[in-house]
């Protein structure tokens, strides 16, 4: 546990991002992006639903930018605390066909709101979430747009709580997303093997640029990727969360789904919309409350 967290430290203190990305280039049309669950289909491909978008997964060697967990250990630094911090933020989505990543993004009456990429979650239940700590819990699907690749799944934090399980909710600044700028370093956290178990380095490429791929305005950066990550959340190096991995490709290049339009959808869906997805998405994988569920704004149940 104490050798998982110095590696992790280690690379924290010696990470400064996986290359320093000319402002305005462009994604590479050389190389497929990558964004399968790992545990996919034996072809090792997944096609997005929406827009046709096919990826093939890669595994190319692994170069210095990037580092396995497997340890833990107590913080006691500032680097150890935001590695801490970065794993309990981090959880591990596990499915029928497959595993992917996810980030704790906000805290409802009851439940944890997690956001993960679409993808993830898409013909994979039941779904289960693995924490930093503790056994899997039991996760209800909220919502999947059909607009982006964005998912939002609750737990019950009851259950949580129960297991003793510590987790952190992603930070989260308007400001600081909206000042990032191309070559400014990031952290990309991700659960391949259990939950938050791998970390890299990567930079900003473009901010806001559109990706015909995912027809969307995504951020595109610079970081070695490997199936399992998508979902995961990719921070500053202050750890704002600048939003979640939905690609990779060949040629180092992330696409992440920027924070303002995840919280442009986590803000806009509606009650209804919510449980009419519950109840055909997930309507088997539900837990009581005892009748005390809430239906204020933004409640999500």
């Amino acid at each position: 546990m104490v050798l998982r967290r110095l590696i992790l430290l280690a690379m924290i203190c010696m990470l400064t991002g996986c290359g320093s990305p000319e402002s305005g280039r462009q994604p590479s049309r050389e190389a497929s992006w990558s964004a399968a669950p790992q545990g996919e289909n034996p072809s090792g491909r997944v096609r997005r639903k929406g827009n046709g978008w096919e990826a093939a997964d890669t595994d190319p060697q692994r170069p210095d930018g990037i580092s396995s967990m497997n340890e833990s250990g107590n913080g006691g630094n500032p680097e150890q605390e935001m590695l801490c911090y970065l794993q309990q933020a981090t959880v591990q989505i596990q499915g029928s066909r497959g595993m992917g990543s996810g980030t704790i993004w906000a805290e409802e009456e009851g439940g944890l709101v997690l956001a993960t990429a679409a993808h993830v979650v898409s013909d994979n239940s039941p779904l289960t979430v693995q924490f930093d700590q503790g056994e899997p819990v039991e996760a209800r699907l909220l919502y999947v747009s059909d607009q982006v690749d964005l998912a939002f799944l609750e737990v019950s934090l009851r259950e949580v709580e129960i297991l003793n399980v510590p987790w952190q909710i992603a930070r989260q600044d308007r400001e600081v997303c909206e000042r990032l700028e191309a070559g400014q370093p990031l952290w990309i956290m991700g659960s391949v093997q259990e939950a938050a178990d791998r970390i890299c380095g990567g930079s900003v490429t473009e901010p806001w640029i559109f990706l015909e791929d995912f027809d969307n305005y995504m951020l595109l950066g610079n970081a070695y990727v490997v199936p399992g990550e998508s979902g995961g959340g990719v921070f500053t190096r202050e750890g704002i969360l600048a939003g979640i991995l939905c690609g990779g490709n060949e040629a180092d290049q992330i696409a992440v789904l920027p924070w303002s339009v995840m919280e442009a959808v986590y803000d806009n869906f509606s009650r209804t919309d919510i449980d009419k997805q519950a109840d055909l998405l997930d309507n088997e994988n539900q837990w009581s409350d005892n009748g005390n569920r809430s239906h204020g704004h933004r409640r999500l149940w």
